[in-house]
């Protein structure tokens, strides 16, 4: 306890990195959003929307790169006691992404 200093810069440090963690998520959980419903409307949409099926083609790699950046940012932006379940519910979350947009692309 002889520098109370350092033991609250380690905790203002960690609570900016959890701030960025979070805002790098989020703006990842927004892409992944967005090149769903681009998958999604692409698949089951009206077709002179996307005609050669661009979308679902180029949507597919987005949304599992987006989602693999949501995966590994969202469990670091919450206190380190409840990160082991966040992570499990975002892997969770982004395996069944994963099945459903290969099934999407390989039924089209």
């Amino acid at each position: 306890m002889a520098f109370p200093q350092a033991r609250r810069s380690t905790t203002r440090w960690s609570l900016i990195l959890r701030v960025i963690a979070g805002v790098v998520g989020a703006a990842a959980a927004i892409v992944l959003l967005l090149a769903i419903w681009m998958v999604v409307s692409s698949r089951f949409g009206w077709d002179d929307r996307d005609v050669h099926g661009y979308s679902l083609l180029f949507g597919t790699p987005i949304a599992l790169f987006a989602g693999l950046v949501t995966a590994v940012s969202l469990p670091l932006a919450v206190p380190p006691a409840h990160r082991s379940r966040t992570r499990a519910v975002t892997l969770g979350v982004l395996a069944v992404t994963v099945v459903l947009l290969v099934i999407a692309v390989v039924t089209a």
